[in-house]
C-alpha cells in the first residue's frame, strides 16, 4: 500500500537567517504600521526579529522562509508609505561537512 502525500499540507520550507535594511525608518504612527506590515510580509512576530542597528537606518535580523520575492510582493499591496529603500539579504550558513 503506497501513501500520497496531502496536497493540502504544503511543504515546510527551511528558515533561514536574513538581513533586512530599512535606509529611513517612517516616523509616528507610520513607523508602527509600516513595522507591522514588515513583520506581517515576513511571516513573522514582533519578537522574532532582532534588532541589531536603531538608526539613521534600521537592520534587522530575521529568520523566515519567505524569499525576496514573496516579501516585495506581501508588502507592495500595503497601506504603508516609508521613505528610502529596502534590503533584503540573505545570510549564508555554511552546512556541517560529514566526517570521515
Amino acid at each position: 500500500m503506497s501513501e500520497k502525500p496531502d496536497p493540502k499540507l504544503g511543504q515546510r520550507r527551511k528558515k533561514r537567517p536574513v538581513l533586512i535594511v530599512v535606509e529611513k525608518w517612517p516616523d509616528g504612527t507610520m513607523g508602527m504600521k509600516f513595522g507591522s506590515a514588515l513583520m506581517s510580509a515576513l511571516g513573522q512576530h514582533r519578537d522574532e526579529a532582532t534588532l541589531l542597528q536603531l538608526g539613521p537606518q534600521r537592520i534587522l535580523r530575521i529568520e523566515t522562509d519567505v524569499s525576496e520575492a514573496e516579501f516585495r510582493l506581501a508588502l507592495k499591496p500595503r497601506d504603508v508609505s516609508y521613505h528610502g529603500r529596502i534590503h533584503f539579504s540573505e545570510l549564508l550558513t555554511e552546512e556541517p561537512s560529514p566526517a570521515y
